[in-house]
């Protein structure tokens, strides 16, 4: 499938034909929050009315981000949900709870599922994208181990896209956002109906860019640079009176330069074992090497939804083509080591789904799911021999290739008893075998002496040294396993509801592709989780106040964590099982409306986790605790609108979040060197509404408004040498919206 570039001229195309356009008068001030539909039990219903921990992202908090809004920003007012982004836009790491991965290994399975449009996307590289034209983003906490495709230990989080529609006419939006380190941002979309009642089609698309903030001692360039483009384009046909279809295609080409990593001398002085290497300025970094990531993801859906009467029948077909070829630099101006990755997923999944209607004493939806992908990575590491001189027996190479299919197949089910008026019981249960197979192969330079290359620009194909076999590993493995939850349901009042839900979550098991000898090529079992909640759902004063609380304990068994080291110059990451742990909190949700212009919203999350059993390298870490879980996060804002005599209006807007302190690895945690402290983050906008027979934004913005430095990753590194990757400094900028 082409690069979404190739679509640009037929995206204009089509909006150039999809004719008429109706202005959208401003909306008056409101005097109820909106009521929020969601999908999390699939079928729609109100978010108010699902007995589980779920927060949704409209597109209005999209729609007026400044400076594009890529997937992981989904979860900065979700409590107990963080989702750092430290390579650009390639993968955020996705923790809910302090379930999360940090292993960055192709074959790894996550415990944060990521869904697109009700599609499980499996692979880490393709779970960063920017987000245009959206509907909203549902997070739901907890394990999803009845409804959601694959199962997941920590939550589902599904990005759900504006569609087709045969009732809102021509309608669409055009986006220009300009901001600091040269960012620039063009988004737009456009959908009518091409037949009446039969036919109708929207396309979207975005162009996203920006220079890196940091700037490269080496050669004077910036580093961190970025460049985003995607395009969706969606049908929407109603084949007879009972049956609709909508077929998606999408399209994604990312280009970055990876984990932009700053490194300096932890030696004495600042030394390195090189020599010295002064730690940089918080604006700089020291890159040899090219620094290169590129990204293309395309895929299509098609959704059916046949109307059996007293019965609906949902079928979505899904196939996605994710690929990734990625070159790290050396971090210093000394021969530290770097890497090339080409990686490639072909994924194919099935879901059918019957469900029954959902007004009646007893509903249900019983339904199958399939999936099958193919892996073909290709991982190389080498240490040049400049390294060979300048520390002694230090120069290395090394490749591996891995092919692995993974097939899993679902059956599930979940029904709803309205015993009283006031009390209902609800129950889910789900099989799942998944089979993986994998051929693993790594080949290494037997010696440092012996490591050399013809050519240095594409060195990972020009190795001209003796290589020797480390690594073989041909194994298939299947696991089978039921999992389930039961939640009882009582409403208190016409305005609360409380319930309490038991959720068995499964993680599937696999293989460690980071494996460096023998003795590493291991099977990482499935994790389990026992998860227990207590909540309630309320809505206050006509529904001007809604106010969700909850209490959660999770047993958690056979976690699977990543197990950091250094060997040979390299920072090798492995998946391994640790033994049990502990997970318990509490989170707390308020949205109000105290004023017909003034937008209020709040969120606290308390988090405590511990690892227990928990050996590596035959050291004992057993009471520490989960890697990246804050004890507290606390999120705040609001926006207030004020009304012009002229029909226009002004609206400000502010957001702020509190993160106390994580550890980036389940070890070495008595090193602060390796963890990133509290701190706090602000973001405020401006916006002037042109209304009338006009529907025009004019934004101005600010993110991170105090410019924090912070950390989004820091682990060991050989040779007296640390680093760490940093998150975004001050942004600031102006965008301009036009919707018609």
């Amino acid at each position: 499938m082409p690069a979404p570039t190739a679509y640009l001229p037929l995206a204009l195309a089509i909006a150039a034909t999809l004719h008429g356009a109706a202005a959208l008068a401003a909306a008056p001030p409101a005097d109820a929050l909106p009521t929020v539909t969601v999908t999390a039990q699939k079928r729609e219903e109100s978010v108010q009315d699902v007995p589980s921990a779920i927060s949704v992202v409209s597109d209005r908090q999209i729609d007026r981000s400044g400076g594009g809004f890529s997937a992981g920003k989904a979860l900065q007012n979700v409590p107990n949900a963080i989702a750092p982004e430290f390579a650009g836009h390639q993968r955020p790491r996705w923790y809910i709870r302090g379930m999360g991965s940090g292993d960055m290994a192709s074959t790894t399975v996550y415990p944060v599922g990521i869904y697109t449009d009700d599609v499980y996307i499996d692979p880490h590289v393709a779970t960063g994208f920017p987000l245009y034209d959206m509907e909203r983003v549902e997070v739901l906490r907890g394990p999803q181990g009845t409804l959601w495709g694959k199962n997941t230990t920590g939550g589902a989080i599904n990005f759900v896209s504006r569609k087709p529609s045969f009732e809102d006419g021509a309608n669409g939006y055009f986006k220009l956002d300009l901001g600091n380190y040269n960012s620039r941002l063009y988004e737009g979309a456009y959908g009518d109906t091409l037949v009446k009642d039969r036919l109708a089609a929207r396309v979207a698309f975005i162009d996203q860019s920006s220079d890196g903030q940091l700037k490269n001692e080496v050669d004077g360039h910036t580093a961190g640079d970025i460049h985003d483009q995607a395009l969706r384009l969606q049908l929407l046909a109603q084949i007879n009176d009972d049956l609709q279809a909508t077929l998606q295609l999408h399209a994604r080409d990312y280009k970055g330069q990876g984990i932009v990593a700053r490194a300096w001398g932890a030696g004495p002085g600042g030394s390195t074992l090189f020599g010295p290497a002064p730690k940089p300025a918080s604006d700089k970094v020291a890159f040899t090497g090219k620094a290169d990531d590129r990204i293309e993801h395309n895929g299509l859906q098609l959704a059916l939804k046949w109307d059996l009467g007293e019965l609906q029948l949902d079928s979505i077909t899904a196939f996605d083509d994710v690929h990734e070829k990625a070159q790290s630099p050396n971090m210093s101006i000394y021969e530290f080591g770097r890497g090339y990755n080409d990686d490639r997923w072909k994924q194919v999944s099935q879901e059918l789904r019957l469900s029954s209607a959902k007004n009646q004493p007893v509903s249900w939806i019983v339904g199958t799911h399939l999936f099958h992908e193919q892996l073909d990575s290709h991982n190389s590491n080498a240490l040049f021999p400049e390294a060979y001189n300048q520390a002694f027996g230090v120069a290395d190479f090394g490749r591996t290739d891995i092919d692995q299919k993974t097939d899993s197949f679902a059956l599930f089910g979940s029904s709803t008893w309205q015993a009283t008026d006031d009390l209902s019981f609800t129950a889910g249960l789900r099989w799942t075998r998944e089979t993986k197979d994998i051929d693993l192969r790594r080949v290494a330079a037997p010696d440092a002496a012996s490591v050399d290359f013809s050519n240095r620009n594409d060195w990972w194909k020009h190795y001209s040294g003796p290589l020797a076999t480390t690594v073989v590993q041909d194994e298939k493995r299947t696991w089978n396993k039921l999992t389930y939850d039961f939640t009882p349901e009582y409403q208190l009042n016409d305005n609360a509801r409380v319930y309490f839900r038991y959720a068995k979550g499964f993680r599937s098991g696999g293989f460690s592709g980071g494996a460096q000898v023998q003795a590493e090529a291991s099977v990482v079992a499935p994790e389990n989780v026992d998860a227990y909640e207590l909540g309630v759902k309320s809505e206050w004063f006509d529904e001007r106040l809604i106010a969700n609380a909850n209490v959660f304990y999770y047993d958690y068994s056979d976690i699977q964590v990543n197990a950091v080291s250094v060997r040979n110059g390299q920072v090798v990451s492995l998946l391994t099982n640790s033994g049990q742990g502990v997970i318990r909190g509490a989170e707390f949700e308020l949205q109000a409306l105290p004023l017909a212009n003034l937008e209020l919203h709040g969120s606290l999350g308390l988090l405590h986790t511990e690892l227990q059993d928990f050996e590596s390298g035959g050291v004992d870490y057993s009471g520490n605790r989960i890697a990246r879980s804050p004890s507290r996060t606390l999120a705040v804002g609001g926006s207030y609108r004020i009304a012009l005599e002229n029909g226009d209006d002004i609206t400000l807007g502010t957001d702020w979040r509190y993160q106390s302190r994580i550890f980036f690895l389940p070890t070495a945690q008595a090193d602060h060197s390796v963890s990133q402290g509290g701190y706090t983050l602000g973001n405020a906008s401006a916006t002037y509404h042109v209304g009338g027979q006009y529907d025009l934004d004019f934004t101005a913005y600010v993110n991170n408004l105090t410019d924090k430095q912070y950390k989004t990753d820091s682990v060991p590194l050989p040779f007296d040498v640390a680093w760490d990757a940093r998150g975004d400094r001050r942004t600031f900028g102006v965008s301009a919206t036009t919707r018609f």
